[in-house]
Order: C-alpha cells, then structure tokens, then sequence
C-alpha cells in the first residue's frame, strides 16, 4: 500500500520546483506585497494611537458600529482596548483575504487552469504520479501563505506588538490561506473549466466575508459557519483563543483529502459536474469578436458589481455619521485628504469614492490582460489565423475593458450615493454622487492603459501592471498618515483628478488623464501589430 501511495506522489518535488519557477514574479509580488503592506499597517497604527486616550476613542467609535463591523469585525478586546487590538480590526479580515485570494490563483493557475490548457496531459505523460499535481500546488501555497505570516509576524513585532498576539493574527491570515488553497482544489475537481474553478474559489471567498459580516452583527453562529470568523476568533491581542487556529487546520487538511478523493472519480480534463450544453448556434451578438469578449468576461464583472454596490452602499451609509466619528475619534482624520473650504462629510465621500476606484483598478488591470492571458493560452493565435486582424482583436478587448470599467464606476458610485440619500433621506445625493465618482474614470482607464501597453509593447513585462496597482493603492491608502511627498503623490492618477465632492470641479486635468489613456493604448495596439505573438 506504501508504495502505491509513493507512486501517487512520484514527481512531486519536481512540479514543486517547477511552479515556483513559473511564478517567481508572482509569488514575490504576492509575498512582498502583503508583507510590506502589513509592516506599514504595524507602523501606521502604532504611530496614529501612541497614546491610551487615542486607543480608547478608537474603541468608542468603532465598537457596536455595524456599518464597521462588516468590514473589520466583530471587536475582539476594543471593550479594553490595547494597540493590538486597533492592529487586528484594521488589519486581521482583509489581510487574511488577500491571503486567501493568493492562494486561490496559485491553485487554480496549476490545476485546473493547466488541464484546460493540455499542458497537464504532457506533465502526466512523464513519471508524475496521480495526486502529485494536488500534494505539489498545496505544498506550494502552505510554504507562500508561511512566508507571509512569518514575514509579517517580524515585521508587527519589529514595530513594537506583543510576541503572542501578534503569532496569533499572522499565523490566523495565513492558515486561512491554505484553507482557501484547499478549497480550490475541491473546485477544480468539481468544476469543468479554469475559469468555473476560479469563480467558485472567488465566490466562496466572497460569500463568507460576507455572511461573516452578517454574523458579526446579527447572528454570532453565522460567522462561525466561515473561515474569516475562526480566523479572527482567534483573539489576538485579547486572550488568545489557539484551539481555533487547530479547527481551520483541520478543516484545510480535511478539504485537501476531499479533493484528493475526487481525483481518483474524475477523467482529466473534466469536472465532476456536467458542463451544460450550450446553443447549437451562438446568437449574432456571440458570434462577433466584440460579443465573445465581453461573454468572456461578463460572469467576473456581474461579480464586481455586486461586490462594489454592496461596498458601496456602507460606506454611504456612514456618511452622515462621519462628524460624530472624528470628533470621538480624532486620529482618523489622518485617512482623509485634507481639502481646503471642504466639510468633513465630502471629504470622507470623495475618499470613498476614491477607495472604491482604487478596487476598480484592479478589474481594470485583470480585464486588459486578459488578451495577454488568451495570447499564452494559443487562443488568440487560432482566431488571428481568420480574416480577424490584429488591431480589432485586441481593440475589442480594450473596448470591453472601457465598458466593464466605466459600468463599475457607474455601479460603485451609485452605491454611495443610495446608502448616503436612504441614511439622509436625500433623494438629490443619488445623482450628485454617481457623478462625482464618474470623474474618476479618466484616472481607472490611465492604469487600464498601461496594462494594454505593456501587452503590446512589452509583453513579458506584464506582471508590472499589478505593480502599478500596487503603488496606486499604497499612494491612495498611506499618503497622508505616511506623509508622502507631492511627487510621489503625483504618481497615482488619482491624485489627479478632482477629489468631488470635497473639491471643485477643474477641467483640464480630467482632458489630460483621459488623453494619457487614450495615448497608452493606442501605443499598446500599435506594438501590438508590430511584434510576433508569444508564448507563456
């Protein structure tokens, strides 16, 4: 029996080798990224609430908000508030998420995903075992979510936070992490394309952050029923409680066998569900290169939108709240761009705003490199073979992307205004909402028209896009508590645009975004015809 195991896992430190070459660049964005952002998070509060009456204000005004606990928790240890209690609940939930998106695409990037592409079909025709692909990936995403906790774990303690607590709230983001590692290869089992995989993993990730909200303000047995709530019962900094760290190990181990068993009742290359049969003819819009493009991507975008008018909607709905807030709480202002002649709720809504367009340009980013991904997938190749040019099959790509882009703006800006006007009961807000944000589309599409560059014109280099990302979001998050120079504030694209509500409206800067966008992909489409395609 010992040795049919054996040969279940022949070749498995191979793969394993093998996925951390081809996501090096990945991997390392990922690991830096999250840990980096932990450290100045760790920095950040220890800076903001240096005093006893800073920490306490802090509990007052964040403890029994509901509007606030769906997003950092129930309050573990803000009733006898200590800085590390202020470290959990502006870091545990969202920290863990990150972790356990990460590991949703590395899983599914090396399981389901290589099925679908037939790269796996010639991985197994060499000496790999059955369930080597499985035991490698995990092993993969235990080691990556370790390096992020144990790098986070020095980084909190560096900066002045209890040994225990803060063991207790890295080692939580990261095992939850595997959990989420683990459940997307029960997906890949059960799904019939990477994509399917990928949107289960993503919207189970969703769901439970969701419903762990819910729990958090209603029903407590509801936060229970997800990772996200043991991860953060774990009660760091409040009394740790480490029997809910061994529970989502057990769990993560459990839905690793599952997924494993699953293997062993499935052909490769095919889900356990029927995949349903689709139209004997796709309809005229399916039929057009602009129809298939946005089919491609509707599904992620329906998501989107949902999760960002949900988004959304609480923090409109705090807007009114927003005086009473900073007046208990003082050390929050230094969230929020100072606008000169501006009243604290605009600037707390064109900061929203702000934030919101900040998630937007990560769909922005994923959905124009999604023709790199169709390019190293052989897709693109088989229908630039037809009379389908170059520069329309990547333009319907951009197109879409301004589409979805421009609908989630609209969507998320909506949201604001609906749970600012229900809050107040002012109906005019609707609008007046949804238009200030629109003004930040320009500064979404200039971070959409990179990525469509690099894809044209560089297009080994397009992992930078995330990079981007990256500094748009530490420039739009930490530029006031870090006090960033202007010139690295001038980085971003958002700091460009006019911050409405707060500010008045100005013309020439929005002209200028929307003519960078419109010159970077251009420019990517012209590099575009020009090179050869290649591979992944």
């Amino acid at each position: 029996m010992s040795g049919r195991r054996s040969a279940n896992l022949a070749g498995t430190g191979r793969l394993m080798r093998l996925i951390v070459r081809r996501d090096r660049v990945r991997l390392t964005l990922w690991i830096g990224g999250l840990v980096g952002l932990m450290a100045v998070s760790a920095a950040e509060v220890h800076a903001l609430y240096d005093t006893p009456e800073a920490v306490a204000a802090y509990g007052a005004t964040v403890r029994g908000n509901p509007a606030l606990v769906v997003f950092a928790g129930p309050g573990y240890g803000l009733d006898h508030p200590g800085i590390g209690a202020v470290l959990v609940n502006e870091t545990s939930l969202w920290m863990a998420l990150a972790c356990g998106l990460m590991s949703i695409f590395l899983v599914n990037r090396h399981t389901r995903a290589e099925e679908e592409s037939e790269r796996a079909d010639l991985v197994r025709s060499t000496v790999v075992g059955r369930h080597a692909p499985i035991a490698a990936v995990l092993t993969v995403a235990v080691a990556a979510n370790a390096l992020v906790a144990v790098g986070a774990a020095l980084t909190t303690v560096a900066a002045g936070f209890a040994v225990a607590g803060t063991v207790a709230l890295c080692a939580s983001m990261g095992i939850v992490g595997v959990v989420y590692a683990s459940a997307t290869a029960v997906a890949a089992q059960v799904a019939g394309t990477g994509r399917a995989t990928l949107g289960l993993g993503s919207a189970a990730a969703g769901l439970a952050f969701i419903v762990r909200g819910l729990g958090d303000i209603s029903v407590a047995a509801l936060s229970w029923s997800t990772p996200f709530g043991w991860g953060i019962g774990v009660r760091a900094y409040a009394g740790e409680r480490w029997w809910t760290l061994v529970g989502l190990l057990v769990v993560a181990v459990g839905l690793a066998l599952v997924a494993v068993l699953l293997s062993n009742r499935r052909d490769l290359g095919r889900g356990m569900l029927p995949q349903r049969l689709g139209r004997e003819r796709a309809g005229p819009w399916s039929r057009t290169t602009l129809g298939l493009t946005f089919r491609l991507q509707r599904g992620a975008w329906l998501g989107w939108s949902v999760g960002l008018f949900l988004t959304a909607m609480v923090y409109g709905s705090v807007g009114d709240e927003v005086e009473q807030m900073l007046q208990d709480n003082p050390a929050l202002a230094d969230y929020l761009t100072p606008v000169p002649g501006s009243n604290l709720t605009d600037l707390f809504l064109s900061t929203a705003l702000r934030m919101l367009a900040m998630l937007v340009c990560g769909y922005a980013v994923s959905s124009a490199l999604r023709a790199r991904s169709e390019e190293t997938a052989g897709y693109a190749e088989s229908m630039l073979a037809t009379p389908l040019s170059r520069w329309w099959w990547l333009g319907s790509h951009v197109l879409v992307t301004v589409a979805t882009v421009a609908g989630l703006v609209a969507v998320s800006s909506l949201g604001v205004g609906v749970g600012y006007g229900l809050a107040t009961a002012d109906a005019g807000a609707v609008g007046r909402l949804t238009l200030a944000g629109m003004v930040l589309l320009p500064s979404v599409l200039v971070v959409a028209g990179i990525a469509v560059l690099l894809v044209g014109c560089a297009p080994r280099l397009t992992m930078a896009s995330w990079a981007v990302l990256a500094v748009v979001v530490v420039i739009g998050i930490f530029a006031e508590v870090l006090r960033l120079p202007r010139w690295v504030r001038d980085l971003s694209p958002l700091e460009h645009a006019p911050a409405l509500p707060a500010q008045a409206w100005r013309t020439l800067p929005v002209v200028v975004l929307t003519m960078v966008a419109v010159v970077a992909t251009t420019a990517g489409m012209i590099g575009f015809r020009r090179r050869d395609l290649t591979g992944g």
